[in-house]
């Protein structure tokens, strides 16, 4: 059955991460300024929640300590995320309306620092949820794309050796690291003519041998969350046998029924084995190309 436009619903839900600091210590601990910055908002009109109470029908203010100095060497710095209720193309007005406000209250709680450790993150869901041949589509989208969206990225988006948000197709991917691309994509799509596991299990698996598999004493590659730019695992099944290769649950799993998109800092032409993993992008989509899609898509 093919879905028309008005039987389908694309959801999406926003993070954004702030380093704040108090001005003059008048937050002498990081439940102080949430408590300020969260009566502020429900003053504008915001509704909200202090840590993250997973329903998403309102605004969640969490403590984020990646973003502070690692050094700490200033403690009324405090790291916050601002996670968005979901939303639908729909209610974009609200959702702008929204940011104009929080911004603004923000700025009568706290200064805004500028860090490249701050990022925002966007998490997709549809319902109907997308089929495995659908989300094969989209994860091939991901791997010809990638150095189109590498370009365009912020270059401070992290350290390069960072254990997260990596290229699908970097060194610690098992599955599809030292492959061409056109051998890539005929693996995602042998995939998802299995299942939607088979297909997250392609995109997300991490092998034992790397940095994150031997601090855990890892004795077998493992599907996790975070650690590439394009997260499946919250497509999952709740299932644990339908989780990971090994029968274990996904490790830092995504949101439930959401495809999740994270960026980090890259570096353009890094060979494959090289140190942090470099992908050489010998072909793909250009920028042209992608905007083409983009504008198909409107």
């Amino acid at each position: 059955m093919i879905l028309k436009e008005h039987d389908s619903i694309f959801r999406f839900g926003i993070e954004i991460e702030l380093l704040l600091e108090s001005p003059r210590k008048k937050h002498s601990t990081w439940e102080f300024l949430a408590k300020d910055l969260s009566r502020r908002l429900m003053a504008a009109g915001i509704r909200n929640n202090i840590h993250d109470s997973n329903t998403y029908t309102e605004w969640s203010i969490v403590r984020e300590v990646t973003v502070q100095d690692p050094d700490g060497k200033n403690p009324y710095q405090y790291g916050v995320e601002l996670v968005s209720p979901v939303h639908t193309a729909s209610s974009l007005p609200i959702l702008m309306t929204h940011l104009t406000k929080i911004f603004s209250v923000v700025s009568t709680v706290a200064i805004s620092i500028r860090t490249p450790r701050c990022s925002s993150h966007v998490h997709i869901s549809r319902q109907p949820a997308l089929s495995p041949r659908e989300l094969a589509a989209l994860a091939k989208a991901t791997l010809y794309f990638e150095r189109a969206l590498d370009v365009l990225m912020a270059p401070e988006r992290g350290p390069n050796a960072s254990h997260w948000a990596q290229s699908n197709r970097h060194a610690n991917n098992p599955a599809l690291s030292g492959l061409t691309l056109a051998e890539c994509l005929a693996k995602v799509d042998a995939a998802s003519f299995a299942d939607t596991a088979s297909l997250v299990e392609t995109m997300n698996l991490v092998s034992r041998e790397s940095r994150y598999g031997m601090v855990r004493r890892k004795k077998a590659h493992f599907v996790r969350g975070k650690t590439y730019k394009w997260d499946f695992t919250g497509l999952l099944s709740s299932s644990p046998s339908l989780s990971c290769p090994d029968g274990e649950r996904a490790e830092d799993r995504g949101i439930e029924g959401t495809v999740e998109f994270r960026q980090r800092a890259i570096e353009i032409g890094a060979g494959l084995g090289a140190p942090g993993g470099g992908v050489v992008y010998e072909e793909g989509g250009s920028r042209e190309e992608l905007w083409q899609l983009l504008e198909k898509g409107r």
